[in-house]
């Protein structure tokens, strides 16, 4: 039904009765405090006013989307690794990861001397290597390496489990199902 250009049926009438009830107790409780003195009910309505504009954007103000994908950017390198253009990969400058578990610490002045095959110091994939993985064996591969190396990556390999896999296999079976309906 259309009323002067307006669909009724589009009208939040919820936050018609929140506006009409707000006016209604700011008017009655304003003129309650006021009674009691002009300050206070000229403080209590200018109060009530904020909360009541607050709580009314809150409740009735427009969603903020959340991104459907957790984390939203994947870190250029596993956790705590440092990215070296030269390289370029990763490697450990902070010492997070032990001897034992494939990677050891870099300090500042090896950097530069660093080759780029040596797996005891460089972890070779980086955030552009997850990107353009285009199979689950690809994954793997980068999982199986944080696995060894003994790092986490946000998004990609949570210590447990790998976590691109289940990504990209859902974002498959999302695929799937959107050409399936077209």
């Amino acid at each position: 039904m259309i009323i002067f250009g307006l669909d009724l049926a589009k009208v939040n009438w919820y936050l018609i009765l929140y506006i009409i009830a707000s006016i209604a107790g700011l008017v009655y409780g304003t003129n309650k405090v006021y009674a009691t003195g002009q300050t206070r009910g000229v403080l209590f309505a200018v109060g009530c006013l904020i909360v009541l504009v607050y709580f009314g954007l809150r409740w009735f103000g427009s969603r903020i989307e959340k991104p459907a994908n957790w984390p939203p950017v994947i870190n250029m390198c596993p956790d705590y690794l440092t990215y070296v253009k030269s390289l370029p990969g990763c490697v450990d400058m902070l010492g997070v990861t032990k001897s034992s578990s494939g990677l050891t610490k870099t300090l500042p002045s090896e950097v530069n001397s660093v080759a780029k095959n040596n797996s005891q110091k460089v972890f070779e994939y980086t955030s552009e290597d997850v990107r353009t993985a285009k199979t689950v064996e690809d994954l793997k591969k980068i999982c199986d390496r944080c696995m060894a190396a003994g790092v986490t990556w946000e998004g990609v390999w949570d210590g447990d489990v790998c976590v691109g896999i289940s990504k990209y296999e859902k974002d498959s079976a999302d695929k799937e199902h959107c050409l399936i309906s077209v």
